[in-house]
C-alpha cells in the first residue's frame, strides 16, 4: 500500500516507524560514540604511556614534567641551573626539552618561576634547545614573566630570551649588577658569516672588559671552536635537522672575570674522536674508555677523526687563551664527560691541574666554557 502524509492511518504508522528508527539510528551513533571515545581515552593513555616512556623521565625531572590530555608538556625549571654544581638535574631537564623536540611534541608551557640562580653556560645551553623547538617544531611559549625572579629577568633579558620567546620587552629593570651578559649568537653548520660572527663577541666583550683580554688568543679559540663545529660535529649526524651553534659571554666587574661559551648539539667529541691505539679500540669495543678520557686524549696534539685536520691541535688554541692569563679554567662538557684544566700562576710560574668526571646524562653535544680572571 501506498502512504501519503494525508493519510491519518498512514502518518501514524509512517511516524511511529519513523521515530522507532529515529531512536534505533540515536542508539546505535550513542554506542559509537561511547565506543570511539573508549578507544580514544585508551588510544590518548598509550599515547600518553609511550610519550613518557620516551622522555624517560628520572628522578631529577619525574615531578617537573607533565603532560596534558592533548599530549602537550608542561616542565617546571629547577631552582638552581649549573652545570657544575647540579648537572644531573641541569642537564636531566634540558634533555628532555631536547627529546620533546625530537618527537616534534607540544610545549604546553616552560616555567621559569622557581629558577633563582643559572650559570652562564647552563644559560646559554637552554637558549638553544628554545631555539632549537622554535625552528624545528613553532608555536609561541607564554611565560608569566612578572612571576621571575628579577636577577633572573634581567639575565634572560640580557642574553636574548625576551625575543627568542617573543615576549614583549620588560618597561623597567633595575640595573644590571657585578654581572653583565652578553646576547647569545647563532651560527649555521656552513654560515659563511662565522668568522665575522666571533669577532662581533670578541668586539662586545672589549667593550665591557677594555682592553686587557688576550684578544689575539680569544679570537682564534672562538674561530677554531666554529671550524670543528664544520668538520667534525655534525659530520656522521644525518637525523640532526638543526645544525647550529651558539656563542655568549658573560663578566662579572667585581671579580673582573670574563667567561666564553660556546655549544653545539653535535655529536660530541668522544664519537669522532678515532681508536687510534689497539687498547683504546679494546677498552671502547666493552665500553670501557669514558668520554671524559676521549676528551683528554682529544688533547693530545695530532688526534684526530680528519686526517686532512687535526682536531688536538685545535683544542690547544682553547688551552693557549685561558693559559694567557693569572687564572683561567677550561671546561669541556662532551656527551656525558667533562674534562678540565685549570691553570694559576704564582711566583713559580703557571699551575696546571687536570679534573676528569663522567656523568649518567649527556649534556647532549659540545658545551666548551673558557673562563679567565683578568690581569
Amino acid at each position: 500500500m501506498i502512504t501519503t502524509r494525508h493519510s491519518r492511518k498512514s502518518f501514524a504508522v509512517t511516524g511511529n516507524g519513523g521515530r522507532r528508527h529515529w531512536r534505533n539510528n540515536w542508539l546505535l551513533h550513542r554506542d559509537r560514540k561511547n565506543r570511539d571515545l573508549r578507544a580514544g581515552m585508551r588510544r590518548g593513555k598509550r599515547e600518553r604511556f609511550w610519550l613518557e616512556t620516551a622522555l624517560d623521565l628520572n628522578d631529577h625531572t619525574r615531578s617537573s614534567v607533565r603532560t596534558t590530555k592533548e599530549h602537550r608538556i608542561i616542565i617546571d625549571l629547577p631552582e638552581e641551573l649549573d652545570f657544575e654544581a647540579n648537572y644531573e638535574t641541569t642537564a636531566s631537564h634540558f634533555r628532555i626539552l631536547r627529546l620533546a623536540t625530537n618527537l616534534k611534541s607540544r610545549l604546553k608551557t616552560l616555567r621559569f618561576e622557581k629558577i633563582r640562580y643559572i650559570s652562564p653556560a647552563a644559560a646559554l645551553v637552554l637558549a638553544s634547545e628554545v631555539d632549537r623547538w622554535n625552528q624545528v617544531v613553532g608555536g609561541k611559549l607564554r611565560p608569566n614573566t612578572e612571576a621571575w625572579h628579577e636577577d633572573i629577568q634581567r639575565l634572560l633579558f640580557e642574553m636574548g630570551y625576551f625575543d627568542l620567546l617573543h615576549l614583549p620587552q620588560p618597561d623597567q629593570l633595575s640595573p644590571t649588577k657585578n654581572t653583565t651578559f652578553l646576547k647569545f649568537k647563532r651560527g649555521d653548520l656552513h654560515d659563511p658569516n662565522a668568522g665575522q660572527i666571533a669577532k662581533q663577541l670578541r668586539q662586545e666583550i672589549e667593550n665591557i672588559v677594555g682592553g686587557s683580554i688576550k684578544r689575539h688568543f680569544l679570537f682564534e679559540g672562538l674561530s677554531e671552536a666554529i671550524t670543528n663545529v664544520s668538520q667534525h660535529a655534525y659530520s656522521s649526524s644525518k637525523d640532526i635537522e638543526v645544525k647550529q651553534w651558539w656563542l655568549s659571554a658573560s663578566y662579572n666587574r667585581d671579580q673582573r672575570s670574563l667567561c666564553v661559551i660556546f655549544y653545539d648539539q653535535g655529536v660530541g667529541i668522544p664519537e669522532t674522536l678515532p681508536s687510534s691505539h689497539l687498547y683504546e679500540f679494546i677498552k671502547d669495543a666493552f665500553h670501557r674508555w669514558p668520554d671524559s678520557e676521549k676528551i683528554q686524549a682529544a688533547m693530545v696534539v695530532g688526534r684526530s677523526s680528519n686526517e686532512g685536520v687535526e682536531r688536538g691541535k685545535g683544542l690547544q688554541n682553547l688551552v693557549e687563551f685561558a693559559q694567557s692569563h693569572r687564572e683561567g679554567v677550561l671546561s669541556i662538557y662532551s656527551l656525558r664527560g667533562l674534562y678540565q684544566m685549570l691553570n694559576k700562576r704564582n711566583g713559580a710560574g703557571p699551575v696546571i691541574t687536570t679534573v676528569r668526571k663522567d656523568h649518567e646524562t649527556s649534556v647532549g653535544g659540545t658545551l666548551i666554557e673558557w673562563s679567565v680572571k683578568l690581569d
